[in-house]
Parts: C-alpha cells; structure tokens; sequence
C-alpha cells in the first residue's frame, strides 16, 4: 500500500505496516494470527499478504502526518500510529460481535472465522499490545514523560470509544433520540481516536501543550465529520453499501439524518418512520423508503450543513495550530481522505 498523502513520505507507511508485521510476529500461539488476520496481513490460513491488500491506515497515518507538520519526524510518531492502529481494530473486533457483522473490509470477519470468544480474546490481546508499542517511544529517544502522555491520551480515548459505543447500542431501540445526543455519541465513538492520533502525533515533536491539544480538537472533529460523511453515503450513496452500513440500517442503530427526522419531520412522516424503527429489524427493502423520506424533510441537507460545520471547524482548529504552509498543506490533504474513505 502506498500513501495518497502529498508531503507524507511513502516510508512512512511502509515503517507502519512493518512495525505492525512485528508487533504480532515472532509470538507462537495462533492467537497472533487471527490479529494479524484482522490487519489485513495474513489470511485465515495464515499465509502473508502483499501490503498493497492492507487496508487504510486512517488513525496510523494521521498520528504521524501530525508529528511531521508540526515540525518533528514522522519516524518518532511510528509508535503512536501502532497503538492506535491496534486499538481502531481491537474496537472493529469487537463491533462486529456487537453488531454480527459478518463482513469487515470485504472478508469474512474474525468472530464469524473464529468463533466469538476467540475473537473478544484476540481483540483484547491488541488492545493490551498497543499499550505496550508505547513504551518503545524510549526508544525513539524520548523522555519516560512522553510515553506516559501518549498512553494517558490512548487510554482517554479508549474509554471514549466504549462510552460511545454504550450509547450507540443504548440508543439502538431508542425512537427519540436528538440531533445533539448523536453527535456526542458519534464524537466519542467515531472522533476520540482520531483526535488521540492527532495529539499524540504533534506531541512527539515538542509542541506546547496548548498547540498539541488543537490537532487532538483537529482530529476529533474530523473523527466525526468522517462519521457524518458516512451516514449521507449510507442512505443516498452512489456505490454499493458495505456489509457493515448495512448492518449498521438493518440493525436499527441511529444515524444523524434519522436523528433529525424523528424530532423535525411532519407527524405523517415522524409516524410513518416509528412504525418502521419498531419493528425488530429493518426490512432492507424499506431503505430506499425512508432514505426517500429523509431526504423529503431536509434531513439530508440538514447532515450535508452539519458536514461542511464540522469540517470547517476542523480546519480552524488547524488553522489556530499556526502551523508552516508545508504543514498546513499536509494535514489539508490528510483531512479530505479521512472524510471520504469508506474503509
């Protein structure tokens, strides 16, 4: 896999995709395999697979485009992007079992390979290995102080994604859930790690503490514009849905447009979507039906606006960050992929 990234070196990711080869190598236990499965290495008989199949490196490759724009080497941040490139699929692991996505990126997922237990437990296994990447910041050269502010800010945003994803499953059966109580949901579920990248990133290259916290406000933001873009594309997207957005539909979980058709549509149209929503599953074939009626209250234009807010105040968090124009131009470039990929 090569990086899209202008300004981002293509060792960058080559050094990712290495670091995380051996971050489940050289361990006997199959368990190490599944991992490595589910990072798109290897497949479910454990032959390796060419890096140009590795999937986007979303959170990895934003932790150490913000080490570089900020003025260090992408090479210090190497080890924040393993760590939070673990988590992101320890939290994909188990979402799936949550969730009984049987697909993840176009495979078969790791519980409907393996079974759910194994899959918790190789799951639990990456979040504890990408707490242990961290302390190869001394490595790096960097003080014990820095490893422990990256594993405080991996631990913060770990407890996010689970607070998120607490909600997003309280939620689940919920009709009145509001606009606002979503965005909150889906900032910790979808932006926590995200704005962790961001600001572990940028710490690795000595900013202040003030200037570090904006590219974490930068990323977070970004995080949940992300989730925003990819609730538009799961109602009226021009490309076929994954198997995890259509999971996602059937399953009843809540997106922003439904959020704001419950609470702002016309009594006909916020009836005629509960009698759907109380039903145990949604109907595949009832989605093009209330994509119809999202779009006809505004809900669609509503999350389009919420979109373009979210990314705007991104940028200014950028912005703000008073960065060189290489710097800027690198991140800019970072933040349209992140918000367009489906992966």
């Amino acid at each position: 896999m090569t990086s899209e990234i202008p300004g981002l070196p293509a060792a960058a990711i080559s050094n990712l995709e290495a670091a995380l080869k051996t971050a489940t190598a050289g361990r006997e236990l199959p368990l190490y395999r599944i991992m490595a499965y589910q990072l798109g290495l290897m497949d479910e008989n454990g032959e390796t697979l060419p890096g140009a199949s590795a999937p986007p490196r979303l959170h990895g490759e934003l932790a150490m485009a913000s080490a570089q724009a900020a003025g260090g080497e992408f090479r210090a941040a190497v080890p924040c992007a393993v760590a939070v490139e673990l988590i992101s699929n320890f939290w994909q692991i188990h979402v799936d079992v949550e969730d009984g996505n049987t697909e993840r990126a176009g495979r078969p997922s790791v519980w409907w390979t393996w079974g759910p237990a194994q899959a918790i437990n190789a799951g639990d296994g990456m979040h504890a290995l990408a707490r242990l990447a961290l302390f190869s910041l001394r490595g790096e050269g960097l003080a014990l102080e820095d490893a422990s502010l990256a594993l405080r800010l991996l631990d913060e945003a770990t407890l996010r994604l689970c607070e998120g994803e607490y909600l997003d499953i309280t939620y689940q059966e919920r009709l009145k859930v509001q606009a606002d109580e979503y965005l909150t949901m889906a900032e910790a579920r979808s932006g926590a790690l995200f704005g962790c990248a961001a600001h572990m990133g940028a710490s690795m290259a000595r900013l202040t503490v003030e200037r570090a916290s904006l590219f974490g406000e930068f990323g977070t933001k970004l995080g949940l514009a992300r989730q925003v873009a990819l609730d538009i594309e799961a109602f009226w997207g021009k490309g076929q849905r994954d198997q995890t957005q259509q999971g996602r539909l059937i399953a009843k979980k809540k997106s922003l447009p439904l959020t704001h058709a419950l609470s702002s549509a016309d009594a006909t149209t916020r009836r005629k979507l509960g009698d759907l929503y109380v039903q145990r599953v949604l109907d595949p074939e009832a989605i093009k039906a209330v994509a119809e009626m999202l779009d006809g209250c505004g809900s669609r234009r509503f999350a389009e606006d919420t979109l373009a807010r979210l990314l705007a105040d991104a940028d200014a968090a950028l912005t703000a960050a008073a960065l060189d124009r290489r710097g800027t131009e690198l991140l800019r470039a970072l933040a349209r992929r992140i918000a367009t990929a489906r992966a």
